[in-house]
């Protein structure tokens, strides 16, 4: 198929003779053809005995008459070029018709002769690759562009790792898709209708990063012709850099969009957007409308942290017969559920000997609020009602009890089920870990009567007050944070 126009051919034509004329007579630019064919001057300085016909040619200087073609040729064939769907097809066409033409009958084989002196096959790849290159990766992304289209502007380093699970399947209230924390609107602007353009769908890659904070993030899909479609990383964030964060720091998101032709990366969009990231123990404010919100406190009932084995350890000698029975009986009590308790009593005694201080605050667990991870509180022995309540509450876990978080106005306790799966439930006020002179037995009965209380109120019907279910949370998915 032939795709030049007769003035086109004209042009091309008288083009490529300048060219030839340059390239043969001496080099294109600068003396003694420095930057044209090596030993092609003589001494007469158009055909003399020492470089008659090039032959002692050793290589042209591919990057000037790469420069040349592109220049005086690439511009004018471009509309040819843009309407033709097969690139290869062009490229083809265009040497035939260098190669194929009358009036360069007499010049011809001089110039291939020079050529093949100077390895024609590595010449004509480097040609190929810089014209070619240059005109495929236009057209490949000639119908593409993007923009983003979610950006979390506040990056709550507790949730971060959550966020695939806490914003799976959020739409906004038009009812968009709307990903967190970073998504990119990609669009095939191409309109299948025009058959002067021809129009298919692409496949495009999406990548992502936070320096410092994640590896690089990446996504493909396929966004058909006169369509759009949003592509969100999967970020992984780094909690080492996250814990070591004592305030919130400002960040950038880097984003690079990619056409995917013939396994070439070729990119087509360039952005950064600013974030901030906040340290992992503040209790972040998130979106309305996540997925069941009361499960995102379990990121903090950490039953693999360090210091776990160490009390289960010295749990041992606090129950008889120096055995840990979890959801079974004792010999010495009349049920399990006196079992459980006896065994929630015995780690109310091993945190008791730690002196772990209670530190009194006004809101447990409210948004914004700083929540120390368990292994935190055993290091400083400080802790807030929710901070003793975790702990605690990670232990019981790491037992294989079926742990609870009670949340009443202003406060916060420990609870479980008194048998697996059981509706019965019993708790421990965590709180009086810092009274010196309370035991276990006080503290069980002091979280009985705030529950019994908050029952006969209503509480927990009006949804002023919260049970979480730790063992519901992980089977959501809710994962504990990773702290060392």
């Amino acid at each position: 198929m032939r795709i030049f126009t007769k003035l086109h051919e004209r042009i091309f034509n008288a083009s490529l003779i300048t060219i030839l004329s340059c390239f043969m007579l001496t080099a294109c630019s600068g003396e003694d053809g420095k930057d044209g064919i090596a030993g092609a001057k003589g001494e007469n300085g158009i055909d003399g005995k020492d470089g008659k016909d090039g032959k002692d040619a050793k290589e042209v200087n591919v990057d000037s008459l790469a420069k040349v073609l592109h220049e005086e040729i690439a511009a004018t064939l471009w509309d040819s070029l843009y309407a033709e769907p097969y690139v290869d097809t062009v490229y083809k066409i265009l040497f035939d018709n260098a190669y194929g033409t009358s009036w360069m009958d007499s010049t011809r084989q001089a110039l291939i002769d020079s050529l093949n002196q100077a390895n024609y096959d590595s010449l004509y790849k480097k040609l190929y690759d810089s014209v070619y290159t240059d005109i495929y990766t236009k057209n490949a992304i000639r119908t593409l562009d993007a923009f983003v289209w979610t950006s979390k502007e506040n990056i709550y380093g507790a949730f971060a790792n959550q966020y695939p699970l806490m914003y799976k399947d959020f739409v906004a209230n038009d009812g968009s898709n709307y990903p967190m924390p970073l998504s990119v609107m990609i669009r095939n602007t191409c309109e299948s209708g025009n058959a002067k353009v021809p129009c298919r769908w692409k496949k495009v890659m999406l990548k992502s990063w936070i320096e410092g904070f994640t590896d690089t993030a990446s996504v493909t899909g396929i966004v058909n012709p006169d369509t759009s479609t949003v592509l969100a990383p999967t970020f992984k964030f780094n909690n080492k850099a996250l814990l070591a964060l004592t305030a919130p720091q400002s960040a950038q998101f880097q984003i690079r969009v990619y056409a995917l032709e013939n396994d070439q990366e070729i990119l087509f969009y360039s952005s950064s957007k600013a974030t901030k990231i906040y340290p992992m123990q503040i209790n972040g404010g998130e979106l309305v409308g996540i997925a069941n919100p009361q499960f995102w406190k379990a990121v903090w009932v950490t039953p693999g942290m360090d210091s776990i084995n160490t009390i289960l350890n010295e749990l041992k000698g606090e129950l008889p017969d120096s055995t840990v029975k979890i959801y079974q009986k004792y010999a010495e009590d009349e049920s399990v559920p006196y079992s459980s308790r006896r065994v929630a009593k015995a780690i109310f005694n091993i945190l008791h000997k730690r002196g772990i201080h209670y530190v009194q605050n006004n809101g447990a667990g409210t948004t914004a609020q700083k929540i120390n991870y368990p292994i935190e509180v055993l290091r400083s022995r400080d802790g807030l009602c929710i901070e003793t309540t975790m702990l605690f509450a990670s232990i019981l876990e790491a037992l294989g009890m079926q742990a609870l978080i009670v949340e009443i106005p202003g406060h916060a306790f420990v609870g479980w089920r008194v048998e697996k799966d059981s509706k019965i439930l019993d708790f421990m006020e965590t709180t009086m870990l810092g009274n010196p002179d309370a035991t276990a037995d006080q503290a069980n009965l002091s979280a009985q009567l705030k529950y019994a209380d908050e029952v006969e109120d209503g509480h927990f019907d009006s949804g002023e007050s919260r049970v979480i279910d730790i063992s519901k949370a992980r089977e959501f998915g809710v994962l504990p944070n990773d702290i060392p």
